[in-house]
């Protein structure tokens, strides 16, 4: 038996509690009405700021995780974001304006996730080193699933009586919003806390055994050749790599759509006259769509290649992004279109890291990584000034499946300019 298997599924329950960064789109009505108890001129586009700038402190965190990873483990590392993120959580009950829950429930919440993000996937890519895309895969498939969760848990807490916004909630939901925080912090404390105290990096003697390729019976067989090199690239190496750059740009392509549809489903689906129970459901169940997406394309990129993969998911992504505002003048084609938007945006998590580890290697995959995920939160900030722009919203939804294209052209250039040997024997299979 691998332990590498119990590390992924202890990341995918503490990964059920960082991921809960995509129940904005659900609190939004709920925090937007409290704070506007203390600054009435506030609204939804004042507030988003606090759900763009959380993968910015993410990308932020990522790299500092990484280095408390190589000094004190990955078990105390876990403990160290999972227990800042939680904090950041609870302190939110005493906010009152949006700079104070950007501190806490941005900033604060942001840079402990992004410290306890990558940990059990570094520590799953050291026990099982041939099966990156299938353990990235399980991992932040919690991500995803876990919004799903707590997006039921605080709407029961803010709005049990389903109540509807026009557009803001009254004091009865929105005087819930700090018992909301509070409540929600606790589970994240206990939760992270169980899955981190599993994470152990394999001994000198496993690794042996991993390294003479003494894995359990019936473990399928490796899929990169043996032959292929090891490339442990650092931080400073990769940011000398143009291909490094090429991965950030992409990575904020490909995911610019999907942060569009979290942040704003809730919003576009009201102003077409949709309940709000309807729309906690279709967020609650796109969230299991971006949890199985992750999972999926995961275990896919590990059998027909990463560039296959990508190539599907992003021009996928770029028509249903073409389609999106339209698509809500029907309940069933609007909840059909988000499930498969949020289910191709999740897909990035998986295919992005599995990417960075195969081309920098996995040693200091969790900083390299880092750099590269703060493509997608350039994106989020990105995004927050076209709302706020005379775009329009028509215009900036268009321009984000656009980008989802280009990020599909950009996989030509990246395994046409460098990709190792075996990657191109996976992208032939």
């Amino acid at each position: 038996f691998n332990y590498g298997w119990v590390v992924a599924m202890a990341g995918f329950f503490m990964h059920l509690c960082l991921g809960t960064m995509y129940c904005w789109g659900t609190f939004t009505p709920y925090i937007t009405s409290y704070l506007r108890k203390y600054n009435p001129a506030l609204d939804y586009n004042d507030t988003i700021i606090v759900f763009l700038i959380t993968p910015l402190a993410q990308a932020i965190g990522m790299p500092i995780g990484g280095m408390i990873e190589n000094k004190v483990g990955p078990r105390m590392t876990a403990l160290i974001g999972s227990w800042m993120m939680a904090f950041g959580v609870f302190v939110s009950c005493y906010t009152t304006t949006v700079f104070q829950l950007t501190m806490t429930y941005g900033i604060t919440y942001g840079i402990g996730m992004g410290i306890a993000y990558m940990v059990p996937i570094a520590c799953g890519y050291k026990w099982m080193p041939k099966r990156k895309g299938i353990i990235s895969g399980i991992v932040v498939t919690g991500f995803g699933c876990g919004g799903a969760l707590f997006n039921i848990i605080g709407a029961g807490i803010c709005n049990p009586d389903n109540l509807a916004p026009s557009p803001y909630f009254g004091n009865s939901v929105a005087d819930q919003v700090p018992r909301m925080f509070m409540t929600l912090g606790c589970i994240y404390v206990v939760a992270t806390t169980l899955g981190a105290l599993l994470l152990a990096d394999p001994s000198p003697e496993d690794l042996a055994a991993l390294k003479a390729g003494e894995e359990p019976a019936g473990e399928a067989a490796p899929i990169v050749p043996k032959e292929h090199p090891s490339t442990d690239v650092d931080l400073l190496g990769v940011l000398q790599n143009p291909k490094g750059y090429l991965l950030w740009a992409m990575m904020g392509a490909s995911t610019s759509s999907g942060v569009l549809v979290v942040g704003t489903y809730k919003m576009l689906g009201a102003s077409a006259g949709l309940n709000d129970q309807l729309l906690t459901i279709v967020g609650s169940l796109s969230l299991v769509f971006n949890g199985l997406g992750r999972l999926f394309y995961g275990g896919l990129s590990d059998n027909i290649g990463y560039k296959s993969t990508m190539i599907i998911v992003f021009f996928f992504q770029a028509c249903l992004g073409a389609l999106f505002i339209s698509s809500a003048v029907n309940q069933y084609v609007y909840s059909a279109c988000v499930c498969a938007m949020v289910m191709n945006y999740g897909a990035n998590f998986p295919l992005f890291p599995t990417v960075t580890a195969e081309l920098f290697g996995t040693k200091h995959v969790a900083s390299n990584y880092g750099f590269v995920f703060s493509g997608f939160a350039t994106a989020g900030i990105m995004l927050k000034f076209a709302l706020k722009s005379s775009l329009g919203f028509p215009t900036v939804v268009m321009a984000t499946a656009i980008a989802s294209a280009c990020a599909g052209g950009g996989i030509f250039v990246l395994t046409g300019a460098g990709a190792s040997a075996a990657d191109k024997l996976k992208q032939d299979v």
